[in-house]
């Protein structure tokens, strides 16, 4: 592989970071042999005269696009044609090949981005500023400031923006809570979550009273995004150099405490185990009492076992999860129209507003959210909460101001995947805390070589 430097990357042609570090740095985890790479879904017709297209991997924004922007804007939205990839997993894969070909009929004009790997794009020649197709500070004066810094490169420039913003929670399970806990009461189950020593108590508290058929977490990995995204301090420095902040320890060393006390059942994040332990009874049947969540877990995630039973409680840490950004590309056909989506779906108030009543999201609007609980709307979740007293919205409202995502950087989804095998291999003993953290460090620095180890 070709070495080069953090520069490179940063101001890089296209060609260079598709070639050097799409290929190498960011593609997502192989495939399994015998999994088969689905064909795009393609709705409309890219030959059209016109034809506007906007890529995603799966329906998510296609249907505010049906809906809240098709409402208002019927002659434009007739315009569009939606690429669904199939899945998170191909995602990246399929959309930097085509990014390379602007001659290709798919060549997307707009592109929905996750968190996870939102700085790779915004930090390449691939996407415009959003302040050169015509939208202003002040169309996005009401966005919270952390998704107004994921969606910016690092010398500030602003190419993706967000209509979601993603506040942090743990969601649990009222009949588990009453039966383990003894209390649906949210600012007692609260307490329970106060801060990990706490969290550890609880899951102590929970497993005995059960006798291990219920446990607070299905997995040691529920803990991972409240710490990852509430880091003080980045993956590496100014310099160049690989830092490791301290959540980074506090992480491996909880997770080693709930995998030798037996305080989870040990499954990985989105496996079939870790769905199951949704549904489960927790004497008959295995069931974690909580997950942690934010506004589109809730209502995206959680099964229907938890409809009307879901009650929120804080995080230990300010933290986030997740998000889509929208960004046009270099090669838009019509920046416009990319701006008049964008302006609609993730600035404009009126058009958030909409699109809580469509789907519950949290919006990255300040005043939508005013106006939202004014109105008493999406006081449910969609039919998810337990308790009267909790407003699914108001419950979110003082836990975005504070999030911080200024540690964000465009290695990060592939260094977060580096330290979960780093934490297994310490969780189960196969490792010392120095070893998987020292293995950590060159792990990163033989992923992507401008960045040192001291």
């Amino acid at each position: 592989m070709r070495t080069i430097s953090r520069r490179d990357f940063l101001r890089g042609s296209a060609a260079v970071a598709a070639s050097s570090i799409a290929a190498s740095m960011f593609v997502v985890p192989a495939l399994a042999e015998e999994e088969t790479e689905p064909e795009n879904t393609v709705t409309g017709d890219a030959s059209a005269d016109g034809a506007f297209v906007v890529w995603g991997w799966n329906d998510d924004i296609k249907t505010i696009l049906d809906t809240v922007f098709a409402a208002a804007y019927p002659d434009e939205y007739s315009r569009i044609v939606f690429v669904n990839t199939g899945g998170s997993d191909y995602y990246q894969t399929k959309l930097d090949a085509v990014l390379e070909d602007p001659s290709n009929e798919l060549y997307p004009d707009l592109m929905g981005l996750e968190v996870d790997y939102v700085q790779k794009y915004t930090n390449s020649d691939w996407l415009l500023n959003v302040a050169d197709i015509g939208i202003t500070d002040d169309d996005m004066a009401n966005m919270y400031q952390y998704n107004v810094d994921l969606g910016s490169d690092y010398d500030g420039n602003v190419k993706a923006l967000f209509w979601q913003a993603t506040p942090g929670c743990y969601a649990v399970r009222a009949d588990l809570a009453e039966t383990y806990l003894g209390t649906t009461d949210p600012d007692e189950i609260a307490a329970k979550f106060a801060d990990l020593d706490t969290i550890l108590a609880t899951a102590r508290e929970v497993n005995e009273a059960s006798g291990g058929t219920c446990k607070l977490f299905s997995g040691y990995d529920e803990i991972k995004r409240s710490l990852m995204n509430s880091r003080e301090v980045g993956f590496y420095d100014e310099n160049d150099v690989i830092t490791l902040d301290e959540n980074i320890t506090t992480y491996l060393e909880t997770a080693k405490t709930l995998y030798d006390e037996e305080l989870t059942y040990n499954t990985s994040q989105w496996s079939a185990d870790w769905y199951a332990n949704m549904d489960g009874d927790g004497t008959e049947s295995n069931a974690a009492l909580a997950y942690f969540g934010c506004p589109w877990f809730v209502y995206w995630s959680l099964s229907s076992t938890w409809k009307g039973q879901t009650i929120l409680v804080p995080a230990q840490e300010q933290c986030f999860w997740g998000g889509t950004g929208l960004a046009a590309t270099a090669g838009c056909s019509d920046t416009d129209l990319a701006a008049l989506i964008m302006q609609y779906l993730a600035c404009n108030t009126e058009g958030m507003v909409a699109i809580n009543a469509q789907n519950s999201d949290y919006v990255n609007n300040t005043e939508a959210i005013a106006q939202i609980i004014e109105s008493g709307a999406s006081a449910d979740g969609n039919g998810y909460m337990y308790s009267a007293d909790q407003n699914f919205i108001e419950f979110f409202y003082d836990k975005a101001d504070a999030i911080d995502a200024s540690t964000v950087t465009a290695e990060d989804q592939t260094i977060l995947s580096l330290l979960d095998t780093e934490c297994q291999a310490y969780a189960t003993g196969e490792k010392d805390l120095d070893t998987a953290l020292a293995d950590l460090k060159a792990s990163i620095h033989d992923t992507y070589s401008y960045l040192s180890v001291e």
